[in-house]
C-alpha cells in the first residue's frame, strides 16, 4: 500500500511503527505531511494517542486540513503539536494558537526552507517533550 501518501503512511505504521519496540514516538512532517498525520491519526487513534508524544509541521497548511477531521482526533494533535510555519520573525517565536496546536515562526519565509530553519527548535521541542514523559515516569 503505497498508492498514496496516506496509505504507505498506515501501511508504515501498520507493518513497521507497530512492531517495533519503541514504545513512545515524535513525528515530523512538511507541509502536505501535516494531512498525513491527521489521516494517521484518525485511522490509528488509540494506537497514536498512546505512542505519540510530539508532533513537529513544518509550514504545514492545516487549517484546510482539519475541516473534514473528527474534532476528538484535532483536539488530541493540539496536545502534541506545533506547526513552524514561514514567518520572517526570529526562529521559534510564539504566532498564534490553532484548534490543531500552537504555530511558532519557522523563521524563513520560504516554504521550501522552514523545514531548515525550524530544525534546532523542532529538535529541542522534541527533547523537552521526550524529558516530559520521562519526569511522569512513561
Amino acid at each position: 500500500g503505497s498508492e498514496s501518501p496516506e496509505e504507505h503512511a498506515a501501511y508504515v505504521w501498520q507493518f513497521y511503527v507497530r512492531q517495533c519496540a519503541a514504545r513512545r514516538i515524535c513525528i515530523m512532517a512538511h507541509s502536505y505531511g501535516g494531512a498525513v498525520v491527521l489521516e494517521l491519526a484518525s485511522k490509528f487513534t488509540p494506537d497514536f494517542d498512546k505512542c505519540v508524544f510530539a508532533i513537529a509541521l513544518s509550514d504545514s497548511p492545516m487549517r484546510a486540513y482539519t475541516k473534514s477531521f473528527n474534532k476528538n482526533v484535532v483536539a488530541m494533535l493540539k496536545k502534541k503539536a506545533i506547526n513552524w510555519g514561514a514567518s520572517d520573525r526570529p526562529v521559534n517565536q510564539f504566532l498564534f494558537d490553532r484548534d490543531y496546536g500552537e504555530v511558532r515562526s519557522a523563521g524563513h519565509l520560504a516554504h521550501e526552507w522552514t523545514s531548515h530553519t525550524a530544525f534546532d527548535a523542532i529538535f529541542k521541542f522534541f527533547e523537552e517533550e521526550r524529558a516530559k514523559l520521562e519526569r511522569n515516569g512513561n
